[in-house]
């Protein structure tokens, strides 16, 4: 598969933490090989000023780079997390990319910045990387699955997910109790498989991705939660 392709798709599946009544800030590192080149993610959620979020993915090797920041309000009554401004940007893996997304949700219009088009958008639409943290808080009322629509300013695609067990998973933080995700797909050649720490707000500690016979895998090396590491799981 294109190298590009396995960046965005497994790395931006979901590398977010959050809590209830407020979201939890957090800082955390992802490690993976792929034939043969390193990749480090970094996943970061901040609170701004305005008492929105700033959640920042940036996934990094020597053949190329991917950064995407999204600000995020949280909507505490109806459990609902809401895209205000989202940027990406990917430099190198085959092709360079650049989109800004703008939500006007008063007059739900959608523009992308960079294309300089406008789109009509329903309510709980999700931007690439805003859908991780409803994933989360999902995870956290119990849900077992779960659907988003989602758009990068050019498509909108439907993100289905289903929890499909639990297990012991050992990490570099040590063995963890996690919640087994699926990605599911009209394509069942290709299979995402996400695990999240069951007893630390689900975290994500293990991400892989199946296809072909092949499997690519990103894990936990590091990780931080309202400022204070997480030493051992």
């Amino acid at each position: 598969m294109r190298i590009h392709h396995w960046l965005v798709a497994l790395l931006g599946f979901g590398l977010t933490l959050a809590a209830h009544a407020n979201l939890s800030t957090f800082d955390n590192t992802y490690t993976a090989k792929l034939y043969g080149f390193s990749i480090t993610a970094t996943s970061r959620l901040t609170a701004l000023p305005n008492g929105n979020y700033e959640y920042a993915f940036n996934a990094d090797s020597s053949i190329g780079k991917v950064t995407e920041v999204t600000e995020v309000s949280w909507n505490d009554k109806e459990k609902l997390i809401t895209p205000q401004h989202y940027i990406y940007k990917r430099k190198g893996m085959g092709n360079n990319r650049d989109d800004e997304l703008i939500f006007d949700w008063p007059n739900l219009k959608l523009t992308n910045v960079k294309k300089d088009t406008k789109i009509d958008i329903a309510k709980k639409l999700q931007d690439s990387l805003s859908y991780q943290v409803q994933l989360n808080q999902d995870l956290i009322a119990g849900k077992d699955r779960f659907e988003y629509s989602v758009t990068n300013g050019r498509k909108l695609k439907q993100y289905k997910f289903e929890i499909v067990g639990e297990e012991i998973l050992p990490t570099a933080l040590g063995d963890v109790k996690a919640v087994k995700v699926k990605r599911t797909r009209d394509n069942e050649e290709l299979v995402t498989y996400a695990w999240f720490a069951k007893d630390f707000q689900h975290l994500l500690v293990r991400m892989q991705q199946e296809e072909n016979g092949s499997a690519y895998t990103i894990y936990i090396s590091k990780a931080s939660l309202n400022g204070k590491a997480i030493e051992h799981f």
